[in-house]
């Protein structure tokens, strides 16, 4: 296995995405390397007008700067960056060969799944890197988890 250089962590405004960053900072903690935190805003699939998009910024912009404090509280260095594009295709931008990626599913199956898409499931399929999904189910706190 190659060297990972840097966690990148996609966040929306999830609780599942918070969990991934968590384990994100854990990783990246581990592996003594950077972490960045990335939101893409998508308002490519639908109007949205101008107070609508600012709004999303501001709960984009507060969600990176929560789990940007959580991440340091690991003792880990943090980058942040608020996007505007596809999330799926601007996470695959962002990130180099050498990155891990820790993101969450959201766990949409069946007609939900169809109609809005998995970015976590694109992001797998297209990505040069590693990727870590965090399955919904299968969350933890990582206080549970100990190194031996």
């Amino acid at each position: 296995m190659e060297k990972i250089n840097r966690v990148v962590v996609p966040v929306d405004t999830s609780v599942a995405s918070k969990i991934a960053a968590e384990q994100g900072a854990y990783f990246a903690k581990l592996l003594d390397v950077d972490v960045s935190i990335i939101s893409v805003n998508d308002t490519s699939e639908y109007m949205v007008s101008m107070i609508l998009e600012e709004k999303m910024k501001r709960e984009k912009q507060a969600v990176l700067d929560e789990v940007k404090r959580m991440a340091e509280t690991k003792g880990v260095n943090v980058n942040t960056e608020l996007m505007l594009g596809r999330p799926a295709e601007e996470i695959v931008k962002y990130t180099n060969e050498d990155d891990l990626i820790v993101m969450a599913s959201q766990g949409k199956v069946g007609f939900n799944k169809f109609l809005l898409g998995s970015v976590s499931e694109e992001v797998l399929r297209r990505a040069l890197c590693n990727v870590m999904i965090i399955k919904p189910k299968t969350k933890k706190k990582l206080d549970d988890f100990k190194i031996k």
